[in-house]
């Protein structure tokens, strides 16, 4: 149950405003240490805290990339988000993007990378609103969130 709770949070701050729900904060030693292990050439980093969870983002700069990646109070390592293009979406997301929601106008899109493969969040506009849709890197497509 934990980790949904962490999954929702994650998600809610890639896809909302970060600024109401992030305070910056010094993580655990526990938490530095994982975030080394995991990325070992990264300097600069800002460290805020996301909602009640105690779920930790990293932000800071990978191969040009800006990029985030996330970490409970204990030091798990959860996943990382960049926003990316079209074009590094993989081709079968493209293609059912393309078949399900031709001449709608994409935003932005996220990627959600986690041990156990990517995922992807876009944001798609239209005439009667906004949604953002879920994509699986197998081209499932899940509609996430719904703005009128």
């Amino acid at each position: 149950m934990k980790k949904i709770i962490i999954a929702l949070t994650i998600s809610a701050a890639l896809l909302s405003s970060v600024a109401t729900y992030a305070a910056v904060t010094n993580p655990d030693i526990s938490v530095k240490q994982a975030f080394a292990k995991e990325f070992t050439q990264v300097k600069d980093v800002e460290w805020t805290t996301i909602g009640k969870e105690g779920v930790y983002e990293a932000k800071f700069t990978f191969n040009n990339e800006s990029v985030s990646a996330f970490f409970t109070e204990e030091g798990e390592f959860l996943g990382t988000t960049r926003q990316i293009t079209i074009s590094q979406l993989p081709i079968i997301v493209v293609t059912e993007l393309n078949k399900q929601y031709a001449g709608v106008r994409i935003a932005t899109i996220f990627e959600y990378s986690k041990k156990d493969g990517p995922s992807y969040y876009i944001t798609l506009i239209s005439e009667k609103g906004s949604k953002i849709i879920k994509a699986s890197s197998n081209g499932e497509l899940l509609v996430y969130k719904k703005n009128a």
